[in-house]
């Protein structure tokens, strides 16, 4: 990057010094047109082009035509020079225009942004809350719910850009994400929905940032199972207790382990954006988080279990994902299952037991993407993993143990 920045700079000096040249020519030029010109002021008649001999033969074959080849020889040489002088800021003026037009997609795209999607995923993605009314299969009014949108910050991270753009274009039925593209109704163009990927890449966090947002989300879930298990604890221990219940439930032998795996499962960090509970369990983006929530709901809205959109607290019975009760006829051993939860699926790409992906189904081990260049290293972009192998590991010890 710094030899294209120092090549650039010395081609715009060359190209300062030609121009330079160049206009002192023409000034020069115009100054002595200009005097030449006052000198014939007033002998119009003895200068007039018809009144004026022309150069005999011997005048036009050496001394003008020695003239007009040197000129033209100059303008060769100008030539020569100006084409590989173009050649060699060519890669800079398409690198340069290239980062402009990424500047101006994501400009752009945050306008759209803020105007499209802000009022349901917060301002600069970081998650919020939409206002949706459930209806039945028949679209009858069923319940009015608070919704809560998941933040697009750890977005690509889980989803290659040609899923988040297919979301974008068709939407999620059955929540309050629209379609917003042509190819499903919406209102934007192909390049819009480009655009507002392109402003989702700003935003996107880095390794640090993802790691502390999830590790929040864990915290707060064992926070709770602390002050559950001692009311009396004092606030200055708190730390402390989350601590040791943290390095022992990492045990896999541990009694602690599957409710640590429950946590991963239901982390409501980032409107639970980087959760399982969102897709496979029933009502927990509206407020379904456990069976005192869930009674709630259904106490407040009957036609929830009416519908049968909700019946009760049933972790994993699936909603936009499929139900996670029976998991191991289609993962036969959990190192299998703990791949695909890590990769995600590919459309059209087998998984398990006779599956065949749909792109649904986001991966939460990180990402790469080939087709973008990090502008420090110049490396394909790495988008930050989500879960580490171990935490997915506790995820799937979890889900094999629904029923």
């Amino acid at each position: 990057m710094t030899s294209l920045i120092l090549a650039a700079s010395t081609q715009r000096s060359i190209g300062w010094v030609l121009a330079t040249i160049v206009v002192v020519g023409f000034a020069v030029y115009l100054l002595f047109s200009f005097r030449i010109g006052k000198q014939e002021l007033g002998s119009e008649i003895d200068t007039a082009a018809n009144r004026v001999p022309h150069y005999d033969d011997d005048e036009l074959e050496t001394r003008r035509l020695d003239s007009h080849l040197g000129w033209s020889l100059v303008t060769l040489a100008a030539v020569s020079m100006i084409l590989p002088l173009y050649w060699l800021m060519e890669p800079a003026r398409q690198e340069n225009a290239a980062e402009t037009w990424v500047s101006r997609f994501e400009s752009r795209g945050g306008q759209e942004f803020e105007a499209a999607c802000s009022s349901c995923h917060g301002p600069g993605g970081v998650g919020g809350v939409a206002a949706f009314t459930l209806v039945d299969s028949d679209g009858g009014f069923v319940a009015q719910v608070d919704w809560k949108a998941p933040a697009l910050t750890t977005v690509l991270s889980r989803y290659d850009e040609s899923e988040v753009e297919f979301i974008l274009n068709y939407g999620r039925p059955g929540t309050p994400m629209p379609a917003w593209g042509l190819p499903g109704g919406g209102p934007l163009t192909e390049q819009q929905i480009h655009q507002l990927v392109v402003y989702l890449r700003s935003i996107q966090l880095d390794q640090d940032e993802a790691t502390a947002e999830i590790a929040s989300g864990i915290e707060t879930g064992v926070r709770n199972i602390v002050m559950m298990d001692d009311a009396a604890i004092a606030d200055d221990n708190i730390d402390a207790a989350v601590a040791a219940w943290l390095e022992d439930a990492v045990d896999p032998s541990s009694d602690n382990y599957l409710a640590y795996g429950e946590l991963l499962f239901n982390n409501p960090a980032a409107q639970g954006a980087n959760s399982c509970a969102r897709c496979h369990t029933p009502g927990f983006s509206y407020g379904a988080i456990d069976a005192d929530s869930t009674d709630g709901l259904l106490a407040e809205w009957p036609g929830l279990s009416e519908s049968g959109l909700l019946t009760g607290w049933q972790p994993g019975a699936g909603h936009v994902g499929p139900s996670l009760s029976g998991v191991e006829a289609h993962f036969p051993t959990a190192d299998g299952q703990t791949d695909f939860v890590l990769s995600g699926s590919e459309v059209g790409v087998g998984y398990g037991n006779a599956r065949s992906g749909t792109g649904v189904m986001p991966g939460f081990g990180g990402r790469v993407d080939d087709d973008l260049l990090d502008k420090e290293t110049g490396k394909s972009v790495n988008y930050s993993q989500l879960l580490t192998r171990e935490q997915v590991a506790a995820i799937v010890a979890y889900e094999r143990s629904l029923r």
